[in-house]
């Protein structure tokens, strides 16, 4: 007779998760990933909403010991910026003020995948430097 199947780890609720952001009582964002590159200049990193309620397999207990620490985009190692004092300055998008665009920087936290046309040019996505993600490394004191 075959093995039972094993079963699956249990999953707690986006609201008990380390990578949870909420922004309501029911509402919130994962923040498990980094924002991937783009093939659009001045994308920017959005996180996908999720319930208070939802669920998944990547999941940590914020209540965990063990849990990481979620680096806030200007503390990561993973953020870049030209000009450090100046910030971004947006080609083509005016749907958000000056004033985001000079504390954004690029997340360069992943490298770009192999696509299915034949030119394609990588454009890093744009985040707040108080956004924050699972992915994040601190950066190290500067000497």
């Amino acid at each position: 007779m075959p093995n039972p199947p094993s079963m699956p780890a249990p999953t707690i609720n986006c609201n008990r998760c380390v990578f949870w952001s909420a922004f309501g009582e029911q509402s919130g964002t994962c923040r498990r990933y980094a924002p991937p590159p783009s093939q659009h200049v001045d994308d920017t990193g959005y996180w996908p909403e999720t319930l208070a309620l939802n669920r998944c397999a990547e999941a940590i207990a914020a209540a965990d010991p063990e849990a990481p620490v979620q680096v806030r985009c200007a503390d990561c190692a993973f953020w870049f910026r030209f000009n450090p004092e100046q910030g971004l300055f947006p080609e083509r998008r005016g749907d958000l003020p000056m004033t985001w665009w000079r504390a954004a920087g690029f997340c360069i936290r992943h490298a770009p995948r192999a696509e299915y046309q034949s030119v394609v040019r990588t454009h890093w996505r744009a985040t707040h430097g108080t956004d924050h993600c699972g992915e994040g490394v601190r950066r190290a004191p500067e000497s």
